[in-house]
């Protein structure tokens, strides 16, 4: 490790650290089952989150939510697209990729993938979309104009997450290898795949752009690893919370955020040549996926209340009607 840096050493010269980042509102939503990635169309000002058996969708604005806009089959991901007319949803069981009207929830098209399709990005430079099909080992590419698979990418290993540079590379952990792997969008093959030993079953992951070249990736351990894409080396391991599941990069105001579902958000300075944990903020139990509002710098944070795991279950299962978002920000 380049640099191990905790976040207590930063409280006295960190304004964030003093507890100015804080859970400042929560949008009830509604609903039952468990939850998965949650997204925001800066557009129309919506957030949309995979709940299931369906896709919920929140107006940050009106501060009111939707519980089920569109029907899901173990939905992982639901992408904005067509300036917010249109969501793609990745269903897990089903095997398929839907394209929904965001109006009305109906489906517009059904795309077959390969098993297991997980977390999903759009290449901006291609317009394609890059969809991880986690139990297949494979990436498939989806000209959405045609509605169509047009490539697939064998990856070694199980992929999850996504990411994009914004310039023609899309990145995406290996969960069951450890491991980072970078994809050309517009060849639709690997150019690199690095190996992250101490970034065990990394789940989230982030580009840090701008004067950096860096991927921020949420590890199993309380670990944040932040991995320089030319070169593969670790430029830090960062504490973070117990059971992270995303990260997110604000690139306008150069920090990054891993949430936990112990319930801790971790808040991390990209502004200098290292990068610093500048905030620990207490959240809810549950609460390890997010969204951005990039207008206003807010986090968005998907959770609910839970009840007593039955013998056999691995988790504790969320109590019906209690779902809801909350909005951390400055305070």
């Amino acid at each position: 490790m380049i640099a191990f840096l905790m976040s207590a050493a930063l409280a006295a010269a960190s304004p964030a650290a003093a507890g100015t980042i804080q859970v400042v509102d929560t949008i009830k939503v509604g609903g039952s089952g468990g939850w998965d990635y949650a997204t925001f169309d800066a557009t129309t000002r919506k957030m949309y989150i995979a709940h299931g058996t369906a896709i919920s969708a929140v107006d940050l604005d009106a501060k009111t939510a939707t519980a089920a806009l569109a029907v899901a089959d173990g939905a992982h991901i639901a992408l904005p697209l067509d300036g917010g007319k249109t969501i793609m949803i990745t269903n897990g069981k089903a095997n398929t990729v839907t394209l929904n009207d965001t109006a009305s929830g109906a489906v517009l098209a059904t795309i077959a993938t390969d098993t297991g399709p997980d977390g999903a990005i759009i290449d901006p430079t291609t317009g394609h979309a890059f969809v991880m099909a986690n139990h297949a080992g494979t990436i498939d590419v989806i000209d959405l104009q045609g509605k169509t698979v047009i490539g697939k990418i064998a990856v070694p290993g199980k992929p999850e997450g996504a990411a994009v540079d914004g310039n023609g590379r899309v990145f995406t952990h290996l969960e069951d290898k450890n491991e980072l792997v970078i994809i050309d969008a517009k060849a639709m093959k690997i150019i690199a795949t690095w190996d992250m030993k101490d970034c065990d079953s990394p789940s989230g992951l982030a580009y840090v752009g701008g004067a950096h070249d860096w991927i921020l990736s949420a590890c199993d351990g309380k670990i944040a690893r932040v991995t320089d894409i030319k070169t593969g080396q670790e430029v830090a391991a960062l504490p973070i919370g117990d059971g992270p599941d995303f990260a997110l990069y604000d690139a306008d105001r150069k920090i990054g955020y891993i949430p936990a579902g112990e319930g801790k958000l971790t808040a991390i300075d990209f502004s200098g040549a290292t990068p610093v944990v500048i905030a620990t903020i207490a959240t809810q139990k549950g609460a390890r996926t997010a969204a951005l509002d990039p207008k206003t710098g807010d986090v968005l944070l998907p959770t609910a209340d839970f009840g007593t795991p039955q013998p056999g279950m691995k988790r504790a299962p969320p109590l019906p009607d209690t779902f809801r978002v909350l909005v951390v920000g400055t305070k």
